[in-house]
């Protein structure tokens, strides 16, 4: 597990460099109306937040079939509530940005939901293959 957990942080880091420096490179060159200071904000809440989502899913003691899947949809959830908190700090604190900041955002998030979703699909076969007690409960 611990293998994984590696493979899944090196890929978040992987993400948010290239997702947040490419969105960066749009937002600059073909919208730089929208651009703002705080950007760098955006992918490192993504980053934090991802670590703490991997290490939670990755160090689940898996007793029961549905544990990851109700788990993995709490961190969303909490994420979720989050990055809404996140938005409105940084609405309360720049009220003249917040329109790029919650478009980014938004996109950032969307982006971000394709590998969480990625990360749970190879966590959850891993289990399957790895973790043969909760396989021979889920047959009987």
């Amino acid at each position: 597990m611990k293998k994984l957990r590696q493979k899944f942080i090196l890929l978040l880091t992987l993400f948010v460099v290239v997702i947040g420096f490419g969105s960066w490179v749009v937002l600059i060159h073909f919208f730089p109306q929208l651009a703002f200071f705080d950007y760098p904000l955006i992918p490192l809440f993504f980053f934090v937040i991802g670590v703490v989502s991997i290490y939670i899913l990755t160090g689940l003691k898996i007793d029961r079939p549905n544990k990851l899947l109700n788990t993995f949809m709490l961190v969303r959830g909490i994420k979720m509530f989050l990055a809404l908190i996140l938005t409105t700090i940084y609405w309360l604190l720049d009220r003249a940005e917040i329109k790029s900041f919650a478009i980014m955002m938004v996109v950032f998030y969307l982006c971000y939901l394709f590998l969480e979703t990625y990360i749970y699909i190879k966590l959850e076969t891993w289990n399957r293959k790895n973790l043969p007690a909760i396989n021979k409960k889920e047959k009987q």
